[in-house]
């Protein structure tokens, strides 16, 4: 029987506008993202899953996500994975970062942006959302020994959660 992967997509938390003159890429979380990313990780943690690797956008915002998720979820923020490729990635960029994801890993985190996120959610699985909200998590898995296998193996839907839902 093959083992089984678990993907977790998660969107980074809500930031901060109020200074417009901060460069897209630097733009740091605000109130609500800084309370929604901890809340999300300690949700996941209640699910009895604990990611095996994250790996995130170095886009400011995404990177306090990460953080943030790890920290209330059990896992050690000093091994994320950062890829500034997941800045702004359209899906294909996002499957690549699964691709190359070490076979040994069972359960997988992508934090990233919006649109491409949300674009490759739904490539999964149909419509599921319009908009994966900020801190939004959609989490499949599939029976595969290699994560090669994800486009082949027709991954379920495990859950959908975002901070507005608990």
């Amino acid at each position: 029987m093959a083992a089984m992967k678990t993907i977790i997509l998660t969107r980074h938390a809500k930031s901060d506008w109020s200074n417009l003159y901060v460069k897209d890429f630097d733009r740091e979380l605000n109130h609500r993202g800084l309370h929604d990313a901890p809340m999300m990780g300690r949700r996941l943690s209640s699910r009895h899953i604990l990611p095996d690797l994250i790996i995130a956008s170095t886009a400011k915002r995404a990177a306090q996500t990460a953080e943030l998720i790890a920290e209330n979820c059990g896992f050690n923020k000093n091994s994320i994975q950062w890829d500034i490729n997941l800045y702004h990635a359209p899906p294909h960029r996002i499957e690549e970062v699964l691709y190359a994801t070490p076979d040994n890993i069972q359960t997988l985190m992508i934090v990233c942006h919006n649109p491409g996120i949300t674009e490759f959610v739904n490539s999964i699985a149909g419509s599921l959302c319009d908009n994966l909200p900020t801190c939004g998590m959609a989490a499949f898995s599939f029976e595969a020994t290699s994560w090669n296998e994800f486009k082949l193996a027709k991954p379920s839907l495990l859950f959908y959660d975002t901070p507005k839902m608990g």
